[in-house]
């Protein structure tokens, strides 16, 4: 039996993360997300407009590591040739949604 089991596993390829800020003050923390969604389960096509979304944690512990994979991930898919379009297109989104939470991080 293996016991060194992974304590969050995400899948690379159902999203393109493109920017993600949290905000860990309150009760409860909140792991905010930009990312081009994948059209469907049997194509490799995304969306180039991204969605935000927002993901709540009672424990801040589980929302900050979510919050370091989910940036992992876009340090990952920034240095990805095939990948650098939707940064590029997104550019203006990625700084304004950055911008609306600076006070978050």
């Amino acid at each position: 039996m293996n016991n060194n089991k992974p304590d969050l596993t995400l899948n690379m390829d159902e999203k393109i993360y493109l920017a993600v800020t949290k905000d860990t003050t309150g009760k409860l923390a909140f792991v905010y997300t930009l990312a081009c969604l994948k059209q469907n389960q049997h194509t490799n096509s995304y969306n180039l407009l991204p969605s935000r979304e927002i993901h709540t944690f009672s424990d801040k512990h589980n929302a900050e590591m979510y919050y370091e994979t989910i940036n992992k991930i876009i340090e990952t898919n920034a240095t990805n040739k095939n990948i650098q379009v939707f940064f590029d297109t997104n550019e203006k989104l990625i700084e304004k949604f950055l911008e609306n939470f600076e006070n978050c991080r």
